[in-house]
């Protein structure tokens, strides 16, 4: 049986971010002027974008499960 897809966004302590991929980490220390093209190239734009970044400010952390 195969993982959920599952992507997880992860504010660090010193306030970069991780990107998370069914558990793995894919991008590390991105920094907040940068983690919008991440997220970007990964094909999460517009309306998700602001999605992560409300749950972001909510909990250091965003899921999205596909």
């Amino acid at each position: 049986m195969a993982k959920p897809n599952v992507w997880e966004v992860v504010r660090r302590k010193e306030g970069t971010f991780d990107i998370l991929h069914k558990g793995k980490l894919l991008r590390a220390e991105i920094s907040d002027k940068w983690l919008e093209d991440e997220l970007g190239r990964i094909g999460f734009c517009g309306q998700e974008y602001r999605d992560i970044r409300r749950q972001l400010e909510e909990s250091d952390k965003a899921q999205i499960v596909l």
